[in-house]
């Protein structure tokens, strides 16, 4: 299953379009909030999917993911050096895992469940993601994931340039598995 996150160029506020094959989600970040604060939608004016809540931490990123359903999630990163992110909710531990390059890889448990990838070339603001996911996967769990590291890489700088990034040049807890496939 494909999904994709698209930040809006040249918005004022931080806003993305999220095309999933279960229907259109649409996140935006609440105006001047300190911590972050995101609202994840099925749709523009669509109803409430989640609500990410950034916490203050000098060292590490951290949300809370609180869904309309009552599920609620910790994010928050494990190893700062090698950009090593835990969500845990529940009974249901993820692990969100840099790579070099453009890359994350998804893990519940410890079986790999998603592979993204970040565009290089941004014109604005305008972060490009795909995601590549198993079928049974949570999308809005991992679009949350997603949404919070692009948020806690600055997702409000750079409004008007254009920028290339070579991504993550340094240490990495894992090399990518290239022969990884979504089921």
């Amino acid at each position: 299953m494909l999904v994709t996150i698209q930040e809006q160029k040249f918005s004022f506020a931080v806003k993305y379009d999220i095309e999933t094959p279960h229907g259109p989600m649409f996140a935006r970040k609440a105006l001047m909030s300190v911590p972050a604060k995101i609202e994840l939608s099925s749709g523009e004016d669509g109803p409430p999917i989640a609500t990410l809540q950034g916490e203050f931490s000098l060292l590490r990123s951290r949300f809370e993911f609180l869904f309309a359903d009552g599920r609620a999630y910790q994010f928050e990163c494990e190893k700062r050096l090698k950009q090593v992110y835990v969500c845990d909710g529940g009974d249901e531990h993820y692990r969100l895992i840099e790579h070099h390059g453009m890359r994350w890889s998804v893990f519940l448990a410890d079986r790999q469940i998603a592979a993204v990838t970040k565009s290089r070339m941004v014109v604005g603001d305008g972060n490009h993601f795909e995601i590549q996911m198993n079928s049974d996967a949570d999308a809005a769990v991992i679009v949350s994931m997603v949404l919070a590291i692009n948020t806690a890489s600055g997702d409000d700088r750079n409004r008007e340039s254009v920028t290339f990034d070579v991504g993550n040049i340094g240490p990495q807890e894992q090399a990518f598995d290239e022969s990884w496939e979504p089921s």
